[in-house]
C-alpha cells in the first residue's frame, strides 16, 4: 500500500474519558503498558549501547514522519521499510536535538560523531544522510507488537465503559496501524521524548531508568504487588509490601543488556533514593518512599495524560469510535 490521505478524526471518544478509563482501570493496563515501555528501553540500549544514541536516531528519522503528517499523507509499515532508502537532511541541528532530546551540547555532539562512526550517518559534501542500515536498526517489530497489545487491551476497556461502539482485536488493530505507519508512528515517537525526558530529568539518565523498568516488570509479573496495585497514588493508603522475591544484579544486566558494573552503580543511585529495596538474599523490588513516590505519582499522571494523547490519535485514525 503506498501514499494515502490521513483520515479526518470524527470519533466523539475525547482525550478525557481514555484518560478516565486508563485512571480507573491501571491494575489491568498495567502489565502491557510496563512491558512496552521495558522492552523498548532494552532493545534501544542494546542496538548502540547507549539510549540516547538510538533516540538521536529516532528523532532524525521522525522529521521524515512529521512530512507526512504536514503535508495530510500516510505511508504503509511495508512501503516504508521496503525502499532501499536513505533519508537526506540539509544539517543536523545538535542544539535542537541537546534541547528536545534533553542530552548536553557536547555530549550530543560526540554522540553524533560515534553514529558517524558507526554507519548510520554519513557526510556526503553538505549533506548528511540518514544510512538505510539505521531504518533496519529502528524497525519496530517487537514495539509494534507490543503497542498493539496494550492499545487492544484499552479498546476493550473503552467498549466496556460504552465509550466505543465496538472494539478491534489485536490482528484487526496490528494491520491497521500498519496500513498507518507514518502516521501512528510519528505520535508514538512524540510520547517516547516526552517520557524519556521526564525520567531523565527525574533519576538522570536512561540507563538508571532501564534498570528500575526491569525491577517494576518483575514486580508486576509475580504479582508481588497484587494487593497494592500499579497506580502508584493509591500506595499512601494502602500498606506498602515488600515481598522475599525479587530480581538479582545478574539477571538485570542480562535482560537491559547493560554491564554489570554499571548495573551495580545504577542500583546504588535507586536504592539511595528510595526507588527500591533489597533483602537478605540480595534480591531487589520496587518499594518506592517519601518523596521518591510524590514524584513518581506526579510523574505517572503526566505520562498518563501524554498515553491518552497518543491513543485518541491512534483511535482516530483506524477509525476506533
Amino acid at each position: 500500500m503506498g501514499l494515502r490521505k490521513m483520515i479526518k478524526n470524527s470519533s466523539l471518544l475525547s482525550e478525557n474519558k481514555i484518560q478516565k478509563v486508563i485512571v480507573e482501570n491501571f491494575d489491568e493496563i498495567a502489565p502491557f503498558y510496563y512491558k512496552l515501555l521495558s522492552e523498548w528501553t532494552n532493545s534501544s540500549y542494546e542496538t548502540f549501547q547507549d539510549i540516547d544514541k538510538y533516540l538521536i536516531i529516532l528523532y532524525l528519522i521522525n522529521k521524515d514522519f512529521d512530512y507526512y503528517i504536514q503535508n495530510g499523507l500516510v505511508e504503509s509499515y511495508d512501503t516504508f521499510f521496503l525502499y532501499d532508502k536513505s533519508l537526506e537532511l540539509d544539517r543536523i541541528n545538535i542544539i535542537e536535538i541537546s534541547k528536545n532530546l534533553i542530552i548536553p551540547k557536547e555530549s550530543a555532539r560526540r554522540k553524533i560523531l560515534r553514529l558517524e562512526e558507526f554507519g548510520v550517518l554519513k557526510k556526503i559534501a553538505k549533506k548528511i544522510y540518514i544510512d538505510r542500515s539505521a531504518f533496519r536498526l529502528v524497525q519496530p517489530k517487537n514495539t509494534l507488537q507490543n503497542l498493539c497489545a496494550l492499545l487492544s487491551k484499552i479498546a476493550e476497556l473503552c467498549e466496556k465503559n460504552n465509550l466505543i461502539n465496538q472494539s478491534k482485536q489485536f490482528d484487526e488493530i496490528s494491520n491497521e496501524i500498519k496500513n498507518n505507519f507514518t502516521y501512528c508512528w510519528y505520535f508514538f515517537l512524540e510520547f517516547i521524548f516526552i517520557f524519556t525526558n521526564r525520567w531523565k530529568k527525574q533519576v538522570g539518565d536512561l540507563e538508571i531508568f532501564s534498570v528500575g523498568m526491569v525491577i517494576m516488570w518483575h514486580s508486576l509479573v509475580t504479582k508481588s504487588y497484587e494487593a497494592n496495585g500499579w497506580n502508584f497514588s493509591k500506595w499512601k493508603k494502602n500498606k506498602i509490601l515488600v515481598p522475599e522475591t525479587g530480581v538479582n544484579t545478574m539477571s538485570i544486566s542480562e535482560i537491559t543488556h547493560i554491564p554489570r558494573p554499571t548495573v551495580v552503580r545504577k542500583l546504588n543511585y535507586l536504592l539511595k533514593n528510595k526507588y527500591i529495596s533489597v533483602n537478605k538474599k540480595k534480591l531487589f523490588n520496587v518499594n518506592m518512599q517519601d518523596k521518591t513516590l510524590t514524584d513518581t505519582i506526579k510523574l505517572q499522571e503526566k505520562n498518563v495524560l501524554s498515553l491518552s494523547h497518543l491513543i485518541f490519535k491512534i483511535f482516530g485514525q483506524i477509525n476506533i469510535k
